[in-house]
This record gives C-alpha cells, sequence and structure tokens, in this order.
C-alpha cells in the first residue's frame, strides 16, 4: 500500500461534511484516569464534608473552590508537581480574595476579572498546566464578584487556601509510597504503546489505515507525555545509577525505534526483524531499568521545559503568540464584563467565563470554534441535568455526595472529551455557587443559558478581531524555524563567544522556539479534525527530534559560559567545534532547513556517522523527517 498522506486520517467511510461533528462527540484516545477523578471529587467533596461537620456548609463550600486545585498536576513528576500544585493553591486564594474586594462595583469587577484572566492565561502557559488551564480561575474570581454574604474577601481567601492545602497533601501522597512512580508509568505506557505499533507492522494490522493510525496515534502520545514527565521543569541527574537517568536512557531507545517504525512505514518498507523483540525488552526492563550506558552529563540526554520563572518570560517575550493570546483574553473577559453589567445579566461572571474558555488555549479558528459550540452545547445540556439536581434540593451528606460525584466525572472527561466534561462543569459551578437551594431555579437556568451564549459570541468575536490566528505553527514550520535558529547560534558555540549582546539574542530566539515546539504537538493533538490531529501525530518524532537538537545547542552554549575567562571560553569551544567543523555543520544544518520549506528529503551527510557535535542530532532530525504532507 502507498505511504499514508496528511490527509489519510480523514478518510474513508468517516470523512465527509459532517465528520466535525462527530469529533465533537467522540472520545479522543487514552485511559479513564480514574485514580486521578476519585483524588478530585475525594478534595472537593472532602472540603464541603469538613465544613458541614463544623456547621458551616458555606465555608465548606468556599474551601472546595479551592480543592479545583486537585484538578492540576496529575501525574506530573512529585518534585514538579509540588512546586506547581503549591502555586495554583495560592493563585486560587489571591484570585478570589481579589474578587471580594471587587464586588459591588460592576465596572471594578470587569477590570479586575479582565486582569486574573490574563494573568491566568499566562501563568497556565508559563507552568504548563495542561487543562482546565485559566479558566476554572476566572470563574472562581468571577463567582467571588458576586458573592455578597461570605464574610470578608481575607476569609474567603483563607477559606480556598485550605483547600487547596488539602489538594496538595492528597496529591503529593504517593511520594512516600513511590517516589519515581509517575515517570515509571509513563515510561511504562510508552513501552506499551511503542510495541503495540510494531506488532500491528509485525502483523499486518498496519495495512488497515485506520487501525494503524490509531495505534500510532497513540504510540506518539504516549511518548510526548513520557518526555514531560521525564524531562519537565526539573534538572538532570548526574549520576547514571540514579532512577531517573535510567529511566531516559530506556525511554531513548524508545524514541528511536518508534521513530524507524514511523519512517518505515511512510517509506512503505518492513521494520528491522529484531524491533518487535527490542521493544520487549525494553518493556521488560522498566521495572528495574538498568544503568544508563556511560555518564549522564550535561549533553547527554535532551532538556525539558524551562523553570516557570523563564517559561514566564519567555510567554510575553517579543515574537511570542502567546502575548497576543494574553491580549485576546483581556479584552474578550472585559467586554464580556461590560456587556453583562450593560445589559443588566444576573451572574454576568458566567459570561465572562464563557469568553475566557473560548480562547485561554490559543487555538486557531477550527479549534476556537469547536470550544465554542463544545461550551453552549455542553452547558445547555448540562442546564438539564442541573435542574434535575437542584429540583431535589440536596443538603448535608446529600450535598457532599453530589459535589463529589459531579467533581469526579469532570476530572474523568475532561481530558477526553471537554464538550461531555461541560455537561457535569455546568450543574458543579451552580451547585456550588447557590449551595444546592437556588432562591429561583427557573430564572436561573434561564440565564445561565443566555449568559453563556452571549460569552461564546463575545469569545468568538474577539477571536475574530484580535490578531487572529493560532498560538502555534504548522509542524513544518516550527521545525524550519527552530532548525535556522540553531544554525545562527552555531558560530558563537564555535568561537566561544556566547556572552556577547547578539549571542544572547540568538539564544533567547532558540530558547523560544524550543519551548514552543511540545505545544505544536499539544495544539494538534487536540484539533478539530482527524486530518490535523493524524499530521501533527506523524510529525512528533521530528518535533522531538527538533527540540533536542535545540537543547543540545544552547547546553553548549551553556557550557561555554561556564568555562570563565575568554581562554578558557575559547579552549572548550574548540572541543565542543574542531576546526574545520563549523562550515560543513552550517552547510548541513542549513540545508535542512531549506528542505523543510521545499518539502524535500535532506541531502544525506557526507561520509560516516560520527559522535561530534550535533552529528547525532542532525542524522535524528534527518531520520525522523515524514514523507510528504504538512
Amino acid at each position: 500500500m502507498p505511504p499514508p498522506s496528511a490527509e489519510t486520517p480523514a478518510a474513508g467511510p468517516a470523512a465527509g461534511g459532517w465528520s466535525w461533528a462527530r469529533d465533537l462527540l467522540r472520545l479522543r484516545a487514552g485511559r479513564f484516569a480514574w485514580a486521578d477523578a476519585t483524588r478530585a471529587g475525594a478534595c472537593v467533596g472532602g472540603s464541603v464534608l469538613v465544613g458541614w461537620w463544623l456547621g458551616d456548609v458555606e465555608a465548606g463550600l468556599l474551601a472546595s473552590l479551592g480543592a479545583f486545585t486537585s484538578m492540576y498536576g496529575s501525574g506530573r513528576p512529585y518534585p514538579y508537581r509540588a512546586r506547581q500544585l503549591a502555586l495554583i493553591a495560592v493563585a486560587f486564594a489571591l484570585v478570589m480574595t481579589l474578587g471580594g474586594l471587587s464586588a459591588g462595583v460592576p465596572w471594578t469587577s470587569a477590570l479586575v476579572i479582565a486582569a486574573i484572566a490574563m494573568a491566568a492565561t499566562w501563568l497556565c502557559q508559563a507552568l504548563n498546566t495542561g487543562p482546565p488551564g485559566a479558566y476554572l480561575f476566572v470563574l472562581a474570581c468571577a463567582m467571588a464578584t458576586a458573592l455578597s454574604s461570605s464574610g470578608p474577601p481575607w476569609r474567603t481567601g483563607l477559606l480556598v487556601l485550605a483547600g487547596g492545602v488539602l489538594s496538595w497533601l492528597v496529591h503529593m501522597a504517593g511520594a512516600l509510597v513511590r517516589p519515581h512512580g509517575p515517570e515509571t508509568a509513563a515510561v511504562t505506557a510508552r513501552a506499551a504503546a511503542v510495541a503495540r505499533l510494531l506488532e500491528a507492522e509485525d502483523t499486518g494490522r498496519a495495512d488497515d489505515t485506520r487501525q494503524y493510525v490509531h495505534d500510532r496515534d497513540e504510540a506518539a502520545r504516549a511518548m510526548h507525555h513520557c518526555w514531560v514527565q521525564l524531562a519537565g521543569g526539573r534538572p538532570r541527574p548526574a549520576d547514571p545509577a540514579d532512577v531517573l537517568a535510567r529511566l531516559r536512557a530506556v525511554a531513548l531507545r524508545l524514541h528511536c525505534l518508534l521513530a524507524e517504525a514511523m519512517r518505515a512505514h511512510d517509506e512503505a518498507r518492513p521494520v528491522r526483524a529484531d524491533t518487535l523483540a527490542r521493544a520487549h525488552a525494553l518493556a521488560g526492563q522498566v521495572a528495574d531499568p538498568p544503568p544508563a550506558p556511560g555518564p549522564s552529563g550535561r549533553d547527554d540526554l535532551p532538556w525539558g521545559r524551562p523553570g516557570p520563572v523563564r517559561s514566564a518570560r519567555q510567554v510575553l517575550a517579543p515574537g511570542s503568540p502567546w502575548r497576543v493570546v494574553v491580549l485576546r483574553v483581556g479584552v474578550a473577559a472585559l467586554v464580556a464584563g461590560a456587556a453583562g453589567s450593560t445589559f443588566g445579566l444576573e451572574h454576568a461572571y458566567w459570561v465572562t467565563a464563557a469568553a475566557v474558555l473560548v480562547l485561554h488555549q490559543g487555538l486557531g479558528w477550527a479549534g476556537t470554534a469547536e470550544r465554542a459550540v463544545q461550551r453552549l452545547a455542553g452547558t445547555w445540556l448540562g442546564l438539564v441535568l442541573t435542574a434535575v439536581i437542584l429540583s431535589a434540593q440536596p443538603a448535608g451528606l446529600a450535598l457532599v455526595l453530589t459535589l463529589t460525584a459531579l467533581q469526579f466525572v469532570v476530572q474523568l472527561t475532561i481530558s477526553r472529551n471537554y464538550g461531555l466534561a461541560v455537561v457535569f462543569v455546568t450543574p458543579l459551578a451552580l451547585t456550588l455557587g447557590s449551595a444546592g437551594h437556588p432562591p429561583d431555579l427557573g430564572t436561573l437556568l434561564l440565564s445561565r443559558g443566555l449568559d453563556t451564549l452571549v460569552g461564546c459570541v463575545v469569545g468568538v468575536l474577539a477571536y475574530l478581531l484580535v490578531a487572529p490566528g493560532p498560538a502555534v505553527p504548522q509542524p513544518r514550520r516550527a521545525v524550519a524555524d527552530t532548525v535556522r535558529a540553531v544554525r545562527r547560534v552555531l558560530p558563537y558555540v564555535a568561537d566561544g563567544s556566547t556572552t556577547g549582546a547578539a549571542a544572547r539574542e540568538a539564544r533567547a530566539e532558540l530558547d523560544r522556539l524550543a519551548l514552543a515546539l511540545p505545544e505544536v504537538y499539544d495544539s494538534g493533538a487536540g484539533a478539530l479534525t482527524a486530518r490535523r490531529r493524524g499530521l501533527v501525530t506523524r510529525w512528533w518524532p521530528t518535533l522531538a527530534a527538533a527540540e533536542h537538537l535545540a537543547y543540545r545547542t544552547l547546553s553548549a552554549c551553556w557550557r561555554v559560559d561556564a568555562a570563565g575567562s575568554a581562554a578558557d571560553r575559547a579552549a572548550v569551544a574548540a572541543e565542543l567545534v574542531p576546526a574545520g567543523q563549523v562550515d560543513r555543520l552550517t552547510a548541513e544544518i542549513g540545508d535542512l532547513a531549506d528542505a523543510l520549506d521545499q518539502a524535500r528529503p535532506p541531502v544525506p551527510a557526507v561520509g560516516a556517522p560520527t559522535a561530534a557535535f550535533l552529528d547525532p542530532e542532525l542524522d535524528a532530525l534527518r531520520e525522523a523527517l515524514p514523507r510528504g504532507g504538512g
């Protein structure tokens, strides 16, 4: 059969004018995170339970807003998770306090909510929180502006912080039992996904295009998640006997196997006969991985994301598309708040929350439209469920169990289908806001339906009017830009002048582009159309190889920086890039960038493969390039 094109995932019986509608209803590939859902439900319900037990249900409901912290950080390594969740818990308390301080003054509230929406979008992107992102911060702040009888704002903030502390403790409890549990689970899932893809090739199941696409997408998602776990936001260990270093070594071998399998399929040739056996052997090593081969020095493994401070700067750096997203979110929040106040919409915060939700992930037009449709349809369906729940007027333990169950289902479904999750987010938020006893149920439901419609319209208009476009480029463009940035930095590494102003500027640009590469995959994997999802999955090995090339170049800059004097820096540079290698590397990198622009195969490297500076990374990138499309 011919190699699959970029259109392959959308081909066949499922294609057609209504395929996008089926995509809105489908569950994305993956497994339900039962443990994460149980934890989230327990944190929200537990906060209300404590308040009920102490005789103050309202205090428990406020604390449960801080328990939304439990929806973040799932599956992340514990050191990274501890820092991220601590920041999120404090942020929830702060936004609730600010919202309470601005309550009662419509225009002040609108300005505060808009500022919080922009800050939350920036913070969640810097921390790489994933879903639900900035939305819950905006919802919490906006709800606080509507609270009139919950006591002084500082009390509200403390109660919300208490819910966040409870979530932090529950989230971190697993570190006492399996400190490297998240990383081990990620590599295990990766090995299983790669083995399934190789088995499809070995048994001929890959001839079934749809089955192959499913197996390939699952493997790429598992690999991406694995590197987020193993290299995200933490320094690498120097000891090759360290568990994390050993797991990374296993993951690197699995990475190579997947790239080879995908490349072989694209070229309509069989993979090596021993590839499946090697995958099974690596899977068997995960529980007790062998020592990493050789020292795990600064240049041996891919670097993960920069820390939160550097990431926060990069989000707003000149040239970052996220600057536009943050501005777009602020404009939409301000307009939504003003519209709610001007037209007298009751609890106008729901308008603002809907508008921000449509925009905060920086999606393209298709994704923005999808999110608006999901929010609108999910809310209206959720209002039916809300009517059933609030008609029963749950109180006491019934209220605790209701909120626990709703939060459980939200966490279970939000990563698989956001529209389905919204069906349960709606009754969760409205039950929390009314303590299960709304004064006028019919008015509440009608208002929330209208508010959501207005908010979604405002969000879509803000996208169209404020520099429309996605926050991430197409995969081919992202890789080409990164390769060109490597070429600009290389001369500074070669002559040891990595600390000059021009070198710093070139390095900052390379750092920004490298940081954006995982976002290209994240955005594509959650895209509206199967065609876009399939395209970005085929490019995943190339995106990962380009990221490795970028961080290998940046790590060389850091190594030169650390040498001290100008003479020492020149000596380190000469060791990294021997004389005569600069012109060859520059030419090879330039050809790679041109090949990406022209959608042609790159010129093969001259001579046998070497272990010289950047040669392994350039070879890996050439091997990972998909054939055609994109």
